[in-house]
Parts: C-alpha cells; sequence; structure tokens
C-alpha cells in the first residue's frame, strides 16, 4: 500500500470523524443530492455484462441525522459462476440470496467490492457460499476458473482506470484512535471508510 495512501486515510478519518462527525455529516448530505460516485460505478458496472447487486445502506437516506451517520461507501457484489446470467425473480422478487441456485446443489461464487464516497479507494474480497442440509456457510473464495477469473480481473480494471486504489487487509485492520463510528466505539479504519455492519467474511470470523 501507497504510504502516501495510508496518510491520505488517516488525515481523512481523524477530519472527518472528529467533533461528533459534523463535518463528514455535511459532506455525507450533500453526497446525497448528487451521488457521483454511484452513479459513475452504476454506468461503468454496466459494461461488464456480469450480474451484479448494489447495496448502500444509505442510498435511501434523503439526510443524515446527529444521531446516526450511516455508512460511506456502496457495497457491489458480482455473481462470477458462469452459469448465473441473470438473478430469478419467480417467486416475484430478486432473489439476491439464490435460494433455487443453491437447492442444485451448486455454490455461488460472488466478488464483494465496497467503494468509499469520498477517497479514491476500495476494498475486495471473493466469496463462496456453500449449502450443506439447512447450513449455509460463506467462506474466501480463490478463483481458479479461467472464465470467473477473466470476470474478477475486468473489475478491478475498472477500479484501476478511474484511478482507486485497494486498501489492503494490514490497513482495513487498524484501530483509530479517539474517534468512533454508528456501530463501534473502538473502529477499524475499514469500520470508517467502508461499513461497521457489512464485513467481509474474515474479519467476522476474526
Amino acid at each position: 500500500m501507497n504510504n502516501n495512501i495510508n496518510k491520505e486515510v488517516f488525515e481523512f478519518i481523524n477530519q472527518n470523524f472528529s467533533n461528533n462527525r459534523k463535518l463528514l455529516r455535511e459532506k455525507a448530505n450533500e453526497f446525497l443530492k448528487n451521488p457521483h460516485v454511484t452513479d459513475l460505478f452504476f454506468d461503468e458496472f454496466k459494461k461488464l455484462n456480469i450480474v451484479a447487486h448494489f447495496q448502500s445502506l444509505s442510498s435511501d437516506t434523503d439526510k443524515f441525522s446527529k444521531e446516526e451517520m450511516g455508512d460511506i461507501s456502496d457495497v457491489w457484489r458480482f455473481f462470477l459462476n458462469e452459469d448465473i446470467d441473470e438473478v430469478d425473480t419467480s417467486k416475484g422478487y430478486e432473489d439476491w440470496d439464490f435460494e433455487k441456485y443453491l437447492e442444485t446443489g451448486k455454490a455461488p461464487h460472488c466478488c464483494r467490492v465496497w467503494i468509499n464516497w469520498f477517497l479514491k479507494v476500495y476494498y475486495t474480497q471473493n466469496e463462496i457460499t456453500i449449502r450443506e442440509g439447512e447450513v449455509e456457510t460463506n467462506h474466501i473464495l480463490m478463483i481458479t476458473d479461467p472464465y470467473e477469473n477473466e470476470k474478477y480481473s475486468s473489475i478491478l480494471n475498472i477500479m484501476k482506470e478511474k484511478g482507486y486504489e485497494e486498501i489492503t487487509d494490514e490497513l482495513a485492520l487498524l484501530k483509530v484512535e479517539s474517534v468512533s463510528t454508528d456501530c463501534n466505539k473502538d473502529p477499524t479504519v475499514f469500520d470508517c471508510l467502508f461499513s461497521d455492519i457489512i464485513y467481509p467474511i474474515h474479519f467476522l470470523n476474526n
């Protein structure tokens, strides 16, 4: 990780998460009026022809309150399996849990990407969902399939083309002193930049 990125990250957190996150709240409320980062990647990711699910715990918010800030990132899930070319809607809703797919004994392969609203940084993790009987578990996915690797590379290429830097685990897991998030009084860099609710699998396991 570039030392300049480390410095930029901590300067951003120290500046925006102090004073009850007043400055950050103002920035976030302005962003909600013009979510340019969200719009940019909606347009770019459409070009990939990958089944993708967009999630932001703040995307439906008009304005952040003094009590809660929410996340300052968007989270995307890209389904890499060659035989997943659409999301099932046979039950009248979009089944992003892929129930029917799991019932066949197959395992969805997913690339999850967190994208910060204000810094050109992101975090990514590849996951596999396995169902054994009634038990469903998520695990880190090591991509070996050439088709899936090509799809994964195309996602990373877009991030690179737009000038975004990937946050490493080493940086993401560092604790930040004297600040807090909505759900964590002892947050990590990941909590601050991306989410204190939607975590990578191995962060939860640890």
